[in-house]
């Protein structure tokens, strides 16, 4: 793909859009961020000629100014956490956001590469599974619900011409999430994990951040990938192993096992807290519940097509954990501040910014 054709990437400030764009940036395409107004842009403040659109990706209007004179969209905005006070926010963000940028995108002739989840497959034996597996009568989460309904919105515009790939990543791990596994992850690092609920048998899949984001600019430099759909999957280990070679990397105590049913408990207690406090909680019972199930995945078709390469979870760990070490090292009076765009335009005049 040429370089001077231009890109707009949503959810460019979340923890996968970061390392895209930076990684994007890097290669030298011509970018155009879509954001909200309280985006925190500071981890590209050193960025030249980098074009911000402020606005919502659940509005058509803005989806329409946003899109002007763009080639190609990566889609990743998506409302990713595991409680909402509000649940309409799930069907809003996730959904309603999706099908308004595959209408402009078919509209416009723009090439769509949309982000999705492995949640939009759903749970999965314990053998792994490839793109052509869908369980659709056990959602445990909203988000998963709504990311199943949005594949499928893409699928019909596939079907009515939209040119575009679907991803699914399965669990992805890497520096700076901060995220529910990237949460577990940190305090796991910092010794502050409270321990594995239940026996932690289900299998998971896990993928190294950078593996994923290599295989996105993969499929964006091959114009001839359409209508296609790739997990991005890694490792399918137990989830009780996933998190102690976390605590063996970073010298720390396994994590202690205690019961689902007090699990489920405290769940509960952090859910109460939630309603209350208006709080995204630290854990709930659904999401417990989701826990429990398998999640194997397989990406030979990835492997095959667009040569997507995993790097091994020791390695990939290794790296990440030694980025969660050096953060909690720093003082944190010298930890990046969060910055908005509005922010950086006073320090950079060159910045442009669209509304």
């Amino acid at each position: 793909m040429s370089k001077s054709k231009k890109i707009l990437v949503t959810g460019g400030t979340g923890f996968i859009g970061v390392h895209l764009v930076k990684k994007l940036y890097e290669l030298g395409y011509n970018l155009r961020l879509f954001i909200r107004e309280t985006s925190d842009v500071s981890p590209f403040k050193d960025f030249e000629n980098i074009e911000y659109f402020i606005g919502d990706v659940a509005d058509l209007e803005s989806i329409k100014k946003a899109t002007e004179n763009i080639d190609v969209m990566f889609h990743l905005a998506a409302y990713v956490a595991i409680w909402a006070k509000d649940k309409s926010i799930y069907e809003e963000t996730n959904v309603k956001a999706v099908e308004n940028i595959a209408k402009i995108a078919l509209e416009k002739n723009i090439r769509l590469l949309y982000v999705s989840s492995f949640s939009a497959i759903g749970p999965t034996p314990e053998e792994p599974i490839d793109e052509s597996y869908e369980k659709t009568d056990h959602f445990c989460l909203e988000y998963e619900r709504s990311k199943y309904k949005a594949k499928k919105v893409i699928r019909e515009y596939f079907e009515n011409g939209l040119n575009g790939v679907i991803f699914y990543p399965a669990i992805v791990y890497g520096p700076g999430d901060f995220n529910i596994f990237g949460e577990m992850l940190y305090d796991i690092v910092r010794g502050k994990f409270l321990g594995c609920p239940g026996k932690g048998d289900s299998i998971a899949c896990f993928s190294y951040v950078y593996d994923v984001v290599d295989a996105m600019i993969k499929v964006l430099e091959r114009e001839d990938i359409n209508k296609e759909e790739f997990i991005l999957g890694g490792e399918n280990i137990k989830f009780v192993d996933y998190l102690n070679m976390i605590a063996d990397t970073a010298g720390r105590k396994e994590p202690r096992h205690f019961p689902m049913g007090i699990a489920k408990f405290y769940g509960w207690i952090c859910e109460v807290g939630g309603k209350v406090t208006g709080n995204i909680p630290y854990i709930t019972r659904d999401t417990l519940d989701s826990f429990e199930l398998h999640r194997a995945y397989s990406s030979e078709k990835a492997k095959k097509q667009i040569g997507y390469k995993i790097t091994p979870l020791k390695e990939g760990l290794k790296e990440t954990v030694a980025w969660y070490e050096n953060y909690i090292n720093q003082d944190k009076n010298s930890r990046e501040k969060a910055q908005t765009v509005e922010d950086l335009v006073k320090i950079n005049k060159n910045i442009k910014v669209m509304r």
